[in-house]
């Protein structure tokens, strides 16, 4: 889902270019073992950033090498004793459930239905071993629901509301490892999100109604990209402010990271970047996966990040 946040594979080395690919190998593989085969659908980019990050940050963290398996990947094991992982698997299942909910309640949606049913099981049992993380996601999508009634304009406040519960997580899964330079740039990354779907989405927002703080006082909107370029100020600043905060909140970290320093640079420095460019030209982020196919999007109205 999303791919905000991924590298520029072309100025990465072969090594690099593998170990990235293992990392979301195993952030599949972990929902797998957690949550079964189904729950696999919800593997994303933004998780495979986090399990990058913070195991690259951790004297523990677990480093990815090698040749990945050429066997049908899914069924594949994942690393024992991975509790980050496992953590963050949970957690990735929990708030796709939110998204799935949350378009249902928008209106009846086949899509929707049919993920609810798909990954019912999954969701019981990630409730299940992590019920204080449902109370974080409760907690920040009842904020971010109140901000939306009140027709926020301020993506930025917005993005801060819908990172809100992935904080709280992270606090939990961390403890005192969650400390303040980790705190600002997964607060920074979470409101990136937030804006680069905002601004993805705003043609399907427009035409099904949808809340989105750039189209709240939107006159006249005709289409995304005359609105874009007659913004572009308004657009270039947001984007710039987010990715401000993300690379001043990475350079504090930067000296910590033990491992996959280039691979992480390559993202905050150069994908980033990238994935700002593609959205104000009007490119897709990604190609369709298959979460996407079941959901179509996943509904601005929940926690964007969790990562």
């Amino acid at each position: 889902m999303f791919g905000y946040t991924l590298p520029v594979e072309s100025a990465l080395s072969s090594r690099d270019a593998m170990a990235y690919r293992n990392y979301y190998c195993e952030t599949c593989h972990q929902l797998r073992d957690g949550y079964g085969v189904l729950s696999t659908v919800a593997v994303n980019y933004e998780m495979t950033f986090a399990n990058i990050l913070l195991n690259s940050v951790s004297e523990s963290g677990v480093e990815m090498k090698g040749v990945p398996n050429k066997s049908f990947c899914v069924l594949r094991h994942g690393i024992e004793g991975s509790d980050l992982m496992s953590a963050l698997a949970a957690y990735t299942v929990l708030i796709t459930n939110n998204s799935l909910v949350d378009d249902e309640t928008d209106g009846p949606d086949l899509r929707s239905k049919m993920g609810l049913l798909a990954l019912n099981r999954a969701i019981g049992k990630a409730k299940r071993d992590y019920p204080s993380f449902q109370m974080h996601i409760d907690k920040g999508y009842s904020a971010l629901l109140d901000a939306e009634r009140e027709r926020c304009s301020d993506p930025l406040a917005m993005g801060r509301l819908s990172a809100a519960s992935m904080m709280g997580v992270l606090g939990e899964i961390l403890g005192d490892g969650f400390d303040d330079d980790l705190r600002d740039l997964f607060l920074s990354l979470g409101v990136w999100v937030y804006v680069m779907d905002a601004i993805e989405d705003l043609d399907e927002d427009f035409s099904e109604n949808n809340y989105n703080p750039f189209l709240v006082n939107a006159d006249g909107y005709t289409g995304s990209k005359p609105y874009v370029e007659s913004n572009i100020y308004l657009f270039g600043e947001t984007m710039g402010m987010c990715i401000g905060d993300i690379q001043s909140a990475y350079s504090r970290i930067r000296p910590r990271i033990r491992i996959n320093g280039e691979i992480l640079d390559n993202i905050i420095y150069s994908g980033i970047p990238a994935s700002a460019h593609r959205i104000i030209r009007g490119d897709r982020s990604m190609s369709p996966n298959v979460m996407n196919a079941v959901n179509g999007r996943l509904n601005r109205g929940t926690e964007r990040y969790y990562i």
